[in-house]
């Protein structure tokens, strides 16, 4: 009888047939449970049973925070900025300091209504999160399944579910909300189903500002496919979040671009492109985990361009512009994550290369755990 262990069941956990779509439920059901179980435990115990050097609470310099089993170690940096939006609302004045418009509306309203339930935001936050990103994992399983096989839909989701900065998939961030409505979106466009990618779309764009890559994705693969006019406004309307966002600035603040003249104040924390690539060569970690995730995840786009849906792969390429263009290169990694398409390519080569495979989500392992214990004592994850 072989011996009951980890590197004997992730090898015919990821192989095995699918007889019945439930099997498939299960699979992606398991992995996100078996990922964010890895996140909890590391983040509520194992996280302040280390004795770590305590920080300054998102950088403020005053109020040093250790970590104690709580909802609270979920609520670090940006999530701070999100639960404002949540229970206050939105603020900005242009004097070149942080505020609030810089985030977009759709997580904190969507978290403001679960909220209503009685819920407190902390708890509401979370939740909406971590369920969001269940649901991109089985958009992402049944449409690798379609075009690539079920071996590459659960290489696909091995991925998505153990990667490092998947544990913005569960803190409150926007990473698992961002990477549902982008898989539903790019899916809906794909099958042709235009009144929900122009709906889904404008959420897209409502979410983030790299977000708006979607437009110009669903305008390339209108033109390429040849696709009828409608495919062309659904395009279109995929824009109304960002211009909603823009209308209500305008309305609320007196500048339509609050969301992007806010940027400055964060300007002063951003690397240069330089220095991510010196780093590389340096060998410094997260500059190198950026060069690869961003070029490398570039390189996999081209290298399947054929076998992977034409909108995937618009949008990723789409997506990396967007992102290198803003200059927000801190969190290059984690929106890196947030693209889709790049899960969808890696998952794709590991399935075809199994040992490297096993290797990587060994390594990807290893890291969720360092990340989510560092988080947990208000560090700053990339």
């Amino acid at each position: 009888m072989k011996q009951l262990n980890f590197a004997y069941i992730l090898p015919s956990w990821l192989n095995s047939k699918e007889k019945t779509w439930q099997e498939g439920l299960i699979f992606v059901m398991s992995i996100w449970l078996l990922s964010r179980l890895v996140i909890i435990i590391a983040l509520q115990i194992v996280a302040p049973l280390l004795p770590l050097d305590p920080v300054a609470q998102n950088g403020s310099g005053v109020d040093f925070f250790v970590p104690k089993m709580d909802w609270e170690l979920f609520n670090h940096w940006d999530g701070k900025w999100y639960e404002k939006i949540a229970t206050i609302g939105y603020e900005y004045i242009n004097d070149g300091q942080m505020y609030s418009v810089a985030f977009f509306p759709l997580f904190p309203l969507i978290v403001r209504g679960v909220m209503t339930l009685g819920l407190p935001f902390t708890v509401a936050a979370t939740l909406v999160n971590k369920f969001a990103l269940l649901g991109a994992l089985l958009l992402a399983y049944y449409w690798m399944k379609e075009y690539c096989g079920i071996k590459a839909a659960k290489w696909t989701t091995a991925v998505m579910a153990l990667c490092p900065f998947s544990l913005y998939g569960s803190v409150i961030y926007t990473e698992g909300l961002f990477l549902l409505v982008t898989s539903a979106a790019l899916l809906a466009f794909d099958k042709h189903r235009y009144g929900w990618a122009g709906v889904l779309g404008a959420m897209v764009t409502a979410s983030r500002a790299p977000g708006i890559a979607i437009v110009p994705a669903f305008l390339l693969v209108a033109w390429k496919e040849k696709r009828p006019r409608i495919a062309y406004i659904t395009a279109i309307a995929a824009s109304a979040g960002l211009v909603l966002f823009a209308l209500y600035c305008a309305i609320r603040f007196g500048d339509p671009l609050a969301f992007v003249h806010v940027q400055k104040s964060w300007r002063v924390w951003q690397p240069q492109l330089w220095d991510i690539l010196f780093g590389f060569f340096s060998q410094i970690r997260e500059n190198s985990l950026r060069v690869v995730m961003v070029f490398g995840g570039g390189y996999l786009l081209w290298k399947f361009r054929s076998k992977l849906p034409l909108v995937a792969i618009a949008y990723g390429f789409f997506s990396l512009g967007v992102i290198l263009a803003t200059g927000s290169l801190l969190s290059l990694n984690r929106y890196a994550y947030g693209i889709v398409s790049l899960s969808l390519a890696l998952g794709l080569l590991l399935s075809k290369y199994p040992r490297w495979g096993y290797a990587t989500l060994g390594f990807f392992f290893a890291l969720l755990v360092q990340y989510s214990i560092i988080f947990a004592w208000g560090y700053w994850v990339g």
